[in-house]
């Protein structure tokens, strides 16, 4: 009977050390985050997808750079990145829309600040992602600021001049 009883005390203590070391351990490879994806294309992107993570969506440019999810869960290292592509606004569907992409190159978070309570999830037109961390609300990446100087260009030339 006692040596039961000392069987048992051991495997719980047993278990709970290993359930502390286990979250120990989880503690510093992750870290919970809330997201916002930054999409700099003319399509909407639907279930954006980071390191099996779902984070969201994004409108086309420039109504992206909202918040997407809050407290998502990510380690340090390589992640795979995919979404589905939306329609384009004002267009008949075409073969492009649903179709799900991967992105051209394989981000890698590195060592996430412990500061850090944002990522921002940077989607360019050729399908390349960047990976950026913050304490406060995420702004424009460097290649993002050439990009929205650009749309507003365009956009500016495209305004009928007063007279």
């Amino acid at each position: 009977m006692l040596n039961k009883i000392v069987s048992r005390r051991t495997l719980l203590a047993g278990a709970a050390l290993w359930l502390l070391g286990t979250s120990a351990a989880m503690a510093q490879t992750d870290k919970v985050l809330d997201v916002v994806i930054f999409n700099y294309s003319n399509r909407t992107l639907l279930d954006v997808t980071v390191g099996g993570v779902r984070v969201g969506g994004a409108g086309p440019y420039p109504y992206s750079g909202r918040r997407s999810k809050v407290g998502a869960r990510f380690s340090n290292g390589p992640q795979t990145v995919s979404w589905r592509v939306g329609a384009l606004e004002g267009q008949e569907k075409d073969e492009d829309d649903g179709q799900v992409v991967r992105s051209s190159n394989t981000p890698t978070m590195g060592e996430i600040p412990s500061d850090a309570h944002y990522l921002s999830v940077h989607i360019y037109p050729d399908a390349k992602v960047e990976f950026m961390f913050s304490r406060r609300v995420p702004v424009l990446s460097k290649r993002g600021e050439s990009i929205d100087a650009d749309y507003r260009r365009r956009k500016a030339a495209a305004q009928p001049s007063e007279s």
